[in-house]
Protein backbone atom coordinates (compact mmCIF):
# COMPACT_ATOMS: atom_id res chain seq x y z
CA UNK A 1 0.00 0.00 0.00
CA UNK A 2 2.97 2.31 0.39
CA UNK A 3 3.42 2.48 -3.38
CA UNK A 4 0.35 4.55 -4.06
CA UNK A 5 -0.04 8.29 -3.71
CA UNK A 6 -3.69 8.54 -2.84
CA UNK A 7 -5.96 11.36 -3.78
CA UNK A 8 -9.55 10.64 -4.60
CA UNK A 9 -11.03 11.84 -7.84
CA UNK A 10 -14.61 13.03 -7.52
CA UNK A 11 -17.03 13.00 -10.39
CA UNK A 12 -17.35 16.17 -12.39
CA UNK A 13 -20.13 18.37 -11.08
CA UNK A 14 -22.89 19.59 -13.32
CA UNK A 15 -21.99 23.20 -12.58
CA UNK A 16 -19.09 25.14 -14.05
CA UNK A 17 -16.62 23.89 -11.45
CA UNK A 18 -14.30 21.09 -12.54
CA UNK A 19 -11.68 19.23 -10.54
CA UNK A 20 -8.07 19.37 -11.65
CA UNK A 21 -4.97 17.65 -10.32
CA UNK A 22 -2.02 20.04 -10.08
CA UNK A 23 1.52 18.74 -10.45
CA UNK A 24 5.03 20.13 -10.86
CA UNK A 25 7.65 19.77 -13.57
CA UNK A 26 10.84 21.85 -13.56
CA UNK A 27 9.38 24.04 -10.78
CA UNK A 28 6.39 25.02 -12.95
CA UNK A 29 2.84 23.92 -12.18
CA UNK A 30 0.53 22.12 -14.58
CA UNK A 31 -3.00 20.80 -14.24
CA UNK A 32 -4.98 17.89 -15.68
CA UNK A 33 -8.74 17.50 -15.69
CA UNK A 34 -9.35 14.51 -13.43
CA UNK A 35 -12.12 13.13 -15.63
CA UNK A 36 -9.58 10.93 -17.41
CA UNK A 37 -7.39 10.11 -14.39
CA UNK A 38 -7.56 6.66 -12.82
CA UNK A 39 -5.10 7.04 -9.97
CA UNK A 40 -1.67 8.33 -8.95
CA UNK A 41 1.14 6.04 -7.82
CA UNK A 42 4.73 6.46 -6.74
CA UNK A 43 7.28 5.91 -9.48
CA UNK A 44 8.49 2.31 -9.76
CA UNK A 45 10.76 0.31 -12.04
CA UNK A 46 10.15 1.12 -15.70
CA UNK A 47 11.41 -1.05 -18.54
CA UNK A 48 13.42 1.10 -20.95
CA UNK A 49 13.23 -0.20 -24.56
CA UNK A 50 16.37 0.07 -26.67
CA UNK A 51 14.45 2.03 -29.30
CA UNK A 52 11.48 4.06 -28.07
CA UNK A 53 9.65 6.98 -29.66
CA UNK A 54 10.37 10.46 -28.41
CA UNK A 55 8.47 11.33 -25.21
CA UNK A 56 8.24 7.66 -24.11
CA UNK A 57 10.31 6.95 -21.00
CA UNK A 58 9.45 3.26 -21.05
CA UNK A 59 6.74 0.75 -20.15
CA UNK A 60 5.56 -1.10 -17.05
CA UNK A 61 2.88 -3.61 -16.11
CA UNK A 62 -0.28 -1.92 -14.89
CA UNK A 63 -3.20 -4.23 -14.12
CA UNK A 64 -2.12 -6.82 -16.64
CA UNK A 65 -1.32 -4.30 -19.39
CA UNK A 66 2.04 -2.97 -20.51
CA UNK A 67 1.46 0.78 -20.63
CA UNK A 68 3.67 3.65 -21.78
CA UNK A 69 5.16 6.17 -19.39
CA UNK A 70 5.21 9.64 -20.95
CA UNK A 71 7.80 12.35 -20.46
CA UNK A 72 5.69 15.51 -20.66
CA UNK A 73 8.88 17.60 -20.74
CA UNK A 74 9.32 16.52 -24.37
CA UNK A 75 6.13 18.36 -25.37
CA UNK A 76 6.88 21.33 -23.12
CA UNK A 77 10.25 21.94 -24.71
CA UNK A 78 12.72 21.32 -21.89
CA UNK A 79 15.04 18.60 -20.63
CA UNK A 80 13.74 16.42 -17.78
CA UNK A 81 15.42 16.44 -14.38
CA UNK A 82 16.82 13.33 -12.73
CA UNK A 83 14.08 11.11 -11.33
CA UNK A 84 13.72 10.51 -7.59
CA UNK A 85 11.81 7.92 -5.57
CA UNK A 86 9.36 10.71 -4.63
CA UNK A 87 8.28 11.27 -8.23
CA UNK A 88 4.77 10.22 -9.27
CA UNK A 89 3.04 8.47 -12.15
CA UNK A 90 -0.39 9.81 -13.10
CA UNK A 91 -2.38 6.96 -14.66
CA UNK A 92 -4.70 8.25 -17.39
CA UNK A 93 -7.32 6.65 -19.61
CA UNK A 94 -8.39 8.37 -22.83
CA UNK A 95 -10.57 6.60 -25.42
CA UNK A 96 -9.49 3.13 -24.20
CA UNK A 97 -5.82 4.18 -24.30
CA UNK A 98 -4.19 3.80 -20.88
CA UNK A 99 -0.84 5.47 -20.19
CA UNK A 100 1.16 7.07 -17.37
CA UNK A 101 2.43 10.65 -17.14
CA UNK A 102 5.57 11.34 -15.14
CA UNK A 103 5.32 14.16 -12.56
CA UNK A 104 7.97 15.38 -10.16
CA UNK A 105 5.40 15.87 -7.41
CA UNK A 106 1.67 16.32 -6.87
CA UNK A 107 0.75 19.71 -5.47
CA UNK A 108 -3.00 19.79 -5.09
CA UNK A 109 -6.46 18.92 -6.26
CA UNK A 110 -8.50 22.03 -6.90
CA UNK A 111 -11.85 23.08 -8.26
CA UNK A 112 -11.57 25.52 -11.15
CA UNK A 113 -14.47 27.55 -12.45
CA UNK A 114 -14.56 27.58 -16.25
CA UNK A 115 -14.94 31.37 -16.17
CA UNK A 116 -11.47 31.66 -14.55
CA UNK A 117 -9.68 29.72 -17.30
CA UNK A 118 -8.01 31.85 -19.96
CA UNK A 119 -6.93 30.59 -23.40
CA UNK A 120 -3.23 30.74 -24.21
CA UNK A 121 -2.72 34.05 -26.05
CA UNK A 122 -0.52 32.50 -28.75
CA UNK A 123 -0.41 29.33 -30.82
CA UNK A 124 2.19 26.61 -30.43
CA UNK A 125 2.72 23.71 -32.81
CA UNK A 126 1.79 20.37 -31.25
CA UNK A 127 1.30 22.06 -27.89
CA UNK A 128 -0.36 20.00 -25.19
CA UNK A 129 -1.23 23.22 -23.33
CA UNK A 130 -4.56 24.81 -24.11
CA UNK A 131 -5.31 27.24 -21.28
CA UNK A 132 -4.04 29.03 -18.17
CA UNK A 133 -5.60 29.30 -14.73
CA UNK A 134 -4.39 32.35 -12.84
CA UNK A 135 -4.56 32.84 -9.10
CA UNK A 136 -3.38 35.78 -7.04
CA UNK A 137 0.18 34.48 -6.73
CA UNK A 138 0.77 32.05 -9.60
CA UNK A 139 -0.29 30.74 -12.97
CA UNK A 140 -1.12 27.09 -13.68
CA UNK A 141 -0.83 25.72 -17.23
CA UNK A 142 -3.66 23.36 -18.15
CA UNK A 143 -2.70 20.29 -20.16
CA UNK A 144 -5.18 19.06 -22.77
CA UNK A 145 -5.03 15.32 -22.29
CA UNK A 146 -6.95 14.68 -25.51
CA UNK A 147 -4.26 16.47 -27.53
CA UNK A 148 -1.62 14.48 -25.66
CA UNK A 149 -3.42 11.25 -26.49
CA UNK A 150 -3.64 12.23 -30.16
CA UNK A 151 0.08 12.96 -30.33
CA UNK A 152 0.84 9.61 -28.69
CA UNK A 153 -1.24 7.78 -31.27
CA UNK A 154 0.39 9.46 -34.26
CA UNK A 155 3.10 7.51 -36.00
CA UNK A 156 6.25 8.91 -34.44
CA UNK A 157 9.31 7.46 -36.15
CA UNK A 158 11.73 9.68 -34.25
CA UNK A 159 13.68 7.61 -31.74
CA UNK A 160 14.36 9.25 -28.40
CA UNK A 161 17.90 10.55 -28.02
CA UNK A 162 17.62 10.73 -24.24
CA UNK A 163 19.03 7.93 -22.11
CA UNK A 164 16.10 7.73 -19.69
CA UNK A 165 17.76 4.89 -17.75
CA UNK A 166 20.45 7.33 -16.63
CA UNK A 167 17.81 9.57 -15.02
CA UNK A 168 16.75 6.95 -12.46
CA UNK A 169 18.43 6.94 -9.03
CA UNK A 170 21.45 4.67 -8.85
CA UNK A 171 21.99 4.37 -5.10
CA UNK A 172 21.24 0.95 -3.61
CA UNK A 173 18.53 2.12 -1.20
CA UNK A 174 16.50 3.86 -3.93
CA UNK A 175 16.79 0.88 -6.26
CA UNK A 176 15.56 -1.45 -3.51
CA UNK A 177 12.54 0.82 -2.95
CA UNK A 178 11.75 0.84 -6.68
CA UNK A 179 11.98 -2.96 -6.83
CA UNK A 180 9.73 -3.35 -3.79
CA UNK A 181 7.14 -0.99 -5.25
CA UNK A 182 7.18 -2.90 -8.53
CA UNK A 183 6.63 -6.17 -6.69
CA UNK A 184 3.77 -4.72 -4.62
CA UNK A 185 2.22 -3.14 -7.70
CA UNK A 186 2.24 -6.48 -9.47
CA UNK A 187 0.85 -8.43 -6.49
CA UNK A 188 -1.97 -5.91 -5.96
CA UNK A 189 -3.03 -5.77 -9.59
CA UNK A 190 -6.69 -6.00 -10.46
CA UNK A 191 -7.36 -6.61 -14.12
CA UNK A 192 -9.61 -3.93 -15.61
CA UNK A 193 -11.82 -4.65 -18.60
CA UNK A 194 -11.84 -1.74 -21.02
CA UNK A 195 -13.66 0.37 -21.83
CA UNK A 196 -14.75 1.53 -18.40
CA UNK A 197 -15.68 4.87 -16.91
CA UNK A 198 -13.00 6.07 -14.49
CA UNK A 199 -15.60 8.21 -12.72
CA UNK A 200 -17.41 5.04 -11.64
CA UNK A 201 -14.40 3.81 -9.67
CA UNK A 202 -14.28 4.08 -5.88
CA UNK A 203 -11.51 6.64 -5.62
CA UNK A 204 -10.11 7.58 -2.22
CA UNK A 205 -7.37 9.72 -0.77
CA UNK A 206 -5.00 7.99 1.62
CA UNK A 207 -3.51 10.07 4.42
CA UNK A 208 -1.74 9.53 7.72
CA UNK A 209 -2.20 10.65 11.31
CA UNK A 210 0.92 9.54 13.16
CA UNK A 211 1.26 5.90 12.07
CA UNK A 212 -2.45 5.44 11.41
CA UNK A 213 -3.73 5.17 7.83
CA UNK A 214 -7.09 6.60 6.78
CA UNK A 215 -9.05 6.78 3.54
CA UNK A 216 -11.52 9.52 2.60
CA UNK A 217 -13.81 9.39 -0.42
CA UNK A 218 -12.51 11.99 -2.87
CA UNK A 219 -16.01 13.07 -3.80
CA UNK A 220 -16.02 15.03 -0.55
CA UNK A 221 -12.65 16.72 -1.15
CA UNK A 222 -12.55 20.27 -2.45
CA UNK A 223 -8.78 20.83 -2.41
CA UNK A 224 -5.53 20.27 -0.52
CA UNK A 225 -3.59 23.13 1.07
CA UNK A 226 -0.08 23.20 2.52
CA UNK A 227 -0.25 24.70 5.97
CA UNK A 228 3.25 26.18 5.94
CA UNK A 229 2.33 29.65 4.68
CA UNK A 230 -1.00 30.02 6.47
CA UNK A 231 -1.83 31.91 9.62
CA UNK A 232 -4.37 30.15 11.82
CA UNK A 233 -6.46 32.48 13.97
CA UNK A 234 -7.62 30.83 17.18
CA UNK A 235 -11.34 31.00 17.95
CA UNK A 236 -12.49 31.55 21.55
CA UNK A 237 -14.99 29.25 23.26
CA UNK A 238 -14.51 26.37 20.83
CA UNK A 239 -13.66 22.70 21.22
CA UNK A 240 -10.00 21.78 21.65
CA UNK A 241 -9.92 20.10 18.24
CA UNK A 242 -10.84 23.39 16.51
CA UNK A 243 -7.44 24.83 15.60
CA UNK A 244 -8.99 28.09 14.41
CA UNK A 245 -9.81 29.68 11.07
CA UNK A 246 -7.80 30.50 7.96
CA UNK A 247 -8.50 32.82 5.08
CA UNK A 248 -8.03 31.32 1.61
CA UNK A 249 -8.75 33.54 -1.38
CA UNK A 250 -11.00 35.69 0.80
CA UNK A 251 -12.97 32.74 2.18
CA UNK A 252 -12.87 31.75 5.86
CA UNK A 253 -12.36 28.05 6.59
CA UNK A 254 -12.53 26.33 9.99
CA UNK A 255 -9.49 24.11 10.68
CA UNK A 256 -10.23 20.83 12.46
CA UNK A 257 -7.45 18.83 14.12
CA UNK A 258 -8.68 15.49 12.79
CA UNK A 259 -6.42 13.44 15.06
CA UNK A 260 -7.81 15.09 18.18
CA UNK A 261 -11.36 14.89 16.82
CA UNK A 262 -11.06 11.14 16.22
CA UNK A 263 -8.82 10.05 19.09
CA UNK A 264 -8.72 12.96 21.54
CA UNK A 265 -4.94 13.14 21.01
CA UNK A 266 -3.09 16.38 20.36
CA UNK A 267 -1.63 16.71 16.88
CA UNK A 268 1.31 19.07 16.47
CA UNK A 269 1.69 20.80 13.11
CA UNK A 270 4.59 19.21 11.23
CA UNK A 271 6.72 20.28 8.29
CA UNK A 272 4.68 18.26 5.82
CA UNK A 273 1.25 18.81 7.40
CA UNK A 274 -1.58 19.34 4.96
CA UNK A 275 -5.17 20.55 5.07
CA UNK A 276 -7.87 18.57 3.29
CA UNK A 277 -10.65 21.04 2.53
CA UNK A 278 -14.16 19.59 2.37
CA UNK A 279 -17.47 21.30 1.76
CA UNK A 280 -20.39 20.39 3.96
CA UNK A 281 -23.70 21.89 5.02
CA UNK A 282 -23.00 25.13 3.19
CA UNK A 283 -19.57 25.87 4.67
CA UNK A 284 -15.99 24.65 4.35
CA UNK A 285 -13.91 22.66 6.81
CA UNK A 286 -10.20 21.91 6.62
CA UNK A 287 -9.01 18.64 8.16
CA UNK A 288 -5.45 18.86 9.50
CA UNK A 289 -3.49 15.68 8.61
CA UNK A 290 0.17 14.70 8.87
CA UNK A 291 0.75 13.54 5.33
CA UNK A 292 -1.16 12.81 2.14
CA UNK A 293 0.09 9.47 0.84
CA UNK A 294 -1.68 8.56 -2.38
CA UNK A 295 -4.78 8.18 -4.52
CA UNK A 296 -6.23 4.71 -4.67
CA UNK A 297 -9.13 2.84 -6.24
CA UNK A 298 -10.80 0.63 -3.62
CA UNK A 299 -12.92 -2.42 -4.38
CA UNK A 300 -16.50 -2.58 -3.15
CA UNK A 301 -15.79 -5.62 -0.99
CA UNK A 302 -12.96 -3.72 0.72
CA UNK A 303 -15.12 -0.67 1.38
CA UNK A 304 -17.93 -2.76 2.84
CA UNK A 305 -15.76 -4.78 5.24
CA UNK A 306 -17.03 -4.71 8.79
CA UNK A 307 -14.98 -2.84 11.34
CA UNK A 308 -13.83 -4.03 14.75
CA UNK A 309 -13.44 -0.52 16.08
CA UNK A 310 -16.13 1.04 18.24
CA UNK A 311 -15.59 4.46 16.65
CA UNK A 312 -18.65 5.72 14.85
CA UNK A 313 -16.38 7.79 12.60
CA UNK A 314 -14.83 4.72 10.95
CA UNK A 315 -17.03 3.19 8.27
CA UNK A 316 -14.89 0.08 7.81
CA UNK A 317 -11.38 -1.29 8.27
CA UNK A 318 -9.14 -3.68 6.37
CA UNK A 319 -5.60 -5.03 6.62
CA UNK A 320 -3.17 -5.01 3.69
CA UNK A 321 0.58 -5.64 3.68
CA UNK A 322 0.32 -6.09 7.49
CA UNK A 323 -0.99 -2.53 7.91
CA UNK A 324 -4.42 -1.46 9.15
CA UNK A 325 -6.45 1.02 7.09
CA UNK A 326 -9.61 2.80 8.17
CA UNK A 327 -12.22 4.32 5.85
CA UNK A 328 -13.74 7.42 7.37
CA UNK A 329 -17.49 7.83 7.72
CA UNK A 330 -17.75 11.33 6.29
CA UNK A 331 -21.44 11.80 7.09
CA UNK A 332 -20.92 10.94 10.76
CA UNK A 333 -18.04 13.40 11.01
CA UNK A 334 -19.64 16.44 9.39
CA UNK A 335 -22.95 15.93 11.18
CA UNK A 336 -21.32 15.72 14.60
CA UNK A 337 -22.80 18.46 16.75
CA UNK A 338 -19.38 19.17 18.27
CA UNK A 339 -18.31 20.82 15.00
CA UNK A 340 -20.89 23.55 15.39
CA UNK A 341 -20.33 26.47 17.69
CA UNK A 342 -23.05 27.20 20.24
CA UNK A 343 -23.11 31.00 20.63
CA UNK A 344 -25.10 30.63 23.85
Amino acid sequence: MNNNYAITFPSINEDKNTYYIVFTLKEKQYALNIQNIIEVINILEIEIPSKAPESVIGIFNYNGMMIKTIDLCHYLGFEPSNFTINNKLIIALVNDNCFAIHAERIENIIQINAENIQPIPFELNNSVLNAIYKTEDKSINIVDINILNRLLNENNLNISKLDYASLFPTDEKSQQILKLRTKQNYSNQEVFSFPFNSNSLNQYILFQLDNNNYYLDLRHVKEFISIKRLNITKLPYTQDFIKGIISVRGEFIVVVDLKRFLNDTVNDIKEGSKLIVVECNGFNLAFLVDEIKSIKNLKNNVISKQTLTTSKYIYSEFVEENELYGILNFDKIINDERLYININ
